[in-house]
């Protein structure tokens, strides 16, 4: 059994994703979790099952202690060790910083000596950052960079923590009273409207905290008539009990005669609402992370910088409706272009999550595309299956997952393979013969940075060529290739080198060299084996022709 600290110092949505990670951590294990959060997000951590206690820290107390003239810095961070005084004094076996900030990182560094180990970001008493594994070198240096994540958090958290994802138990506390009135009210307006066991009830989330998140207020009107066309379907909106969000419902309201259900729920009760509806169509928000924790399936439409690869939607079959992903900036400060979803799109969507038997894909504007959730050995793997689809990209985000399987898991998924060559063939093998070349040339500058280190170590006069060959080396984490992910996670090992004399810089730069000479193979590898794989697609879709070919000459 083990005593476990979680810091999260992030929103909402951020809290409640927590959860997977805390079911896999206690479901059968005797563990006991703790959640540090921003008094603000308590509101969400308070929801959390399998928490044994809840530390606040009040951000708005402190900031006002540090910006308010009258009172000396040290007010600000007395407030601030007195609230985390509680936690300090106790002994952990584990403090997991799931903020992955800086502030997280100080506070996962002070709680150093009172933990057996610390996961994340911290630092060391010299300041200099520390990392356990290669997953946390992926999650801090790697994933920042590659512009299409080919890993969802939750799963490089758990895989960071060495913990088995475990996706079945329960996962939010749910308010018993709450769920009974919500699954009398949503059946009497099933009965009321058509057929209890078949009318089905479509919830709409109105706003998000991020206006360039939302869904604009003429595609939710004209969603709502389309849905309202279907005798089979009812919407539902559904909004914050604040008087802004009354205000915005009311207005939308009036345009359908009063006709729409408004649903009006706080954290806590809208899980219960959840748990009673058939689909939850929202833009990214706190309650599609509640949705995931419910298992109500989820149409999650991703706008803006909304960074759905990483932090999507996280329950099997969840959709997923984009621009076209090499169209999205996922990172705020961005320009944030208008979107080509329509209504349309948006109701052809919800129609396919409706279908028991999914052979017929939707058919999408230009420029938009829908994306289906899975599970593999890895965890949850976001598929394009309709729409506009960048086959370049995909396939890098595919082999990009593959990659990283065989690096630490040194288990490739076949899976994979097969999913790269069904995108389109001519395509993989253009994009198989360019990565390949881009090995070779990496494996040049890796054989010339270690011919002038050993140089170098005979003659302090070849450092020049040394550093120059490995500053050559170390531009390829510039590449938009399957190299920038050893090159990345060999730079940051470089970086965080503390050798004392030149001799063991030498060293250990060379053992690095070696070890990235071996990512290197492990591409080769990636690549050989999707090459079969497309040889092997080649050959079936040949005998297909042939076969079709003869059945049409015999008639």
């Amino acid at each position: 059994m083990k005593k476990i600290l979680i810091i999260n110092l992030r929103r909402l949505g951020d809290v409640f994703s927590t959860a997977h990670l805390i079911n896999s951590l206690t479901n059968g294990t005797g563990n006991q979790v703790s959640l540090l959060t921003y008094k603000e997000s308590s509101r969400a951590s308070e929801n959390l099952k399998n928490v044994t206690n809840l530390f606040e820290i009040d951000r708005k107390e402190i900031i006002t202690l540090k910006t308010n003239k009258l009172f000396s810095d040290g007010f600000a961070f007395e407030q601030l060790f007195m609230q985390v005084n509680g936690i300090k004094n106790q002994e952990w076996d584990q403090v997991i910083n799931y903020s992955n900030d800086v502030v997280g990182a100080y506070l996962a560094s002070y709680l150093k000596d009172s933990a057996k180990q610390v996961i994340g970001v911290h630092y060391s008493h010299k300041r200099n950052i520390i990392t356990q594994n290669d997953w946390e070198l992926l999650f801090n240096d790697v994933l920042p960079i590659v512009k299409y994540a080919p890993i969802h958090f939750v799963d490089c958290y758990h895989k960071m923590t060495g913990t088995t994802l475990i996706k079945d138990g329960e996962k939010l506390n749910t308010n018993p009273s709450y769920n009974e009135t919500a699954f009398s009210n949503i059946n009497a307006v099933r009965r009321e409207y058509g057929s209890e066991g078949q009318t089905k009830i479509i919830a709409i989330q109105m706003k998000t905290a991020d206006p360039a998140k939302d869904i604009s207020e003429n595609t939710l009107h004209e969603l709502v008539h389309l849905i309202k066309k279907n005798s089979e379907m009812i919407p539902f909106l559904l909004i914050a009990p604040n008087d802004d969000e009354r205000r915005m419902a009311s207005e939308f309201n009036k345009v359908h005669n009063g006709e729409i259900v408004v649903v009006e729920a706080d954290l806590q009760a809208v899980a219960s609402v959840l748990m009673n509806i058939d689909l939850l169509v929202t833009p990214d928000t706190a309650i599609k992370h509640i949705a995931d924790l419910t298992d109500t399936p989820v149409l999650e439409i991703s706008l803006g910088h909304a960074p759905f690869l990483k932090q999507g939607s996280y329950t099997k079959d969840a959709l997923i409706l984009t621009d076209i992903i090499s169209s999205r900036e996922f990172t705020t400060g961005k320009a944030i272009r208008p979107t080509a979803i329509t209504a349309t799109d948006i109701m052809s969507c919800i129609f396919y999550s409706m279908t028991q038997i999914k052979t017929i894909k939707p058919r999408l504007s230009n420029g938009v595309t829908l994306y289906q959730a899975s599970f593999d050995q890895m965890g949850i793997r976001y598929s394009p299956i309709a729409g506009a689809i960048n086959t370049d990209i995909e396939i890098h985000r595919l082999m990009s997952r593959q990659l990283i399987n065989s690096m630490f898991e040194e288990n490739p998924d076949a899976s994979i393979y097969r999913d790269v060559v069904n995108l389109d063939l001519k395509t993989a093998t253009e994009w198989t013969n360019i990565e390949k070349s881009v090995v070779t040339n990496v494996m040049k500058d890796i054989l010339g940075t270690l011919r002038s280190l050993l140089q170098s170590v005979e003659n302090r006069k070849s450092s020049r060529d040394f550093v120059m060959n490995l500053g050559k080396l170390i531009a390829h984490v510039d590449s938009e290739s399957l190299v920038q992910i050893p090159v990345s996670i060999f730079k940051s090992k470089l970086e965080s080198i503390n050798a004392k004399t030149f001799e063991e810089n030498t060293k250990e730069v060379e053992v690095l060299l070696y070890e990235l000479k071996s990512d290197m193979q492990k591409i080769l590898q990636c690549l050989k084996e999707l090459d079969a794989q497309i040889s092997t697609s080649k050959m079936e879709d040949i005998i297909m022709r042939n076969l079709e070919t003869t059945k049409v000459q015999s008639t």
